[in-house]
């Protein structure tokens, strides 16, 4: 009964620390996107140059966040079965009767 609840309470803490790291890593990349638009808004004054490295930055967050759904995707791709796809098509050869030739 201990070594059960040992496994459960080992599990909470690898969660938890999980979940902690995941905040971090969220949150330091969001912040670093806002300092980078804060940086060529500085640099340039210009609303063009801002909003595209706004939209650049947030193509490459939106990339990284759905990188757990991409890869799951490819895994399932490359693990699926083709088996069940089409036989090769079978060659006919055709006798000529005699009289016309083509």
């Amino acid at each position: 009964m201990g070594s059960v609840l040992a496994v459960g309470v080992l599990d909470d803490w690898n969660g938890l620390g999980q979940d902690i790291i995941l905040f971090l890593v969220g949150t330091v990349l969001v912040i670093m996107w806002l300092v980078s638009i804060a940086a060529v808004w500085g640099a340039t004054r210009s609303v063009v140059k801002a909003g595209a490295t706004a939209i650049g930055g947030a193509v490459v967050l939106g990339i990284i966040a759905s990188q757990t759904v991409l890869s799951g995707r490819v895994a399932d791709e490359i693990e699926k079965d083709h088996s069940a796809l089409p036989a090769p098509a079978a060659v006919v050869k055709a006798e000529s009767t005699g009289g016309e030739q083509l």
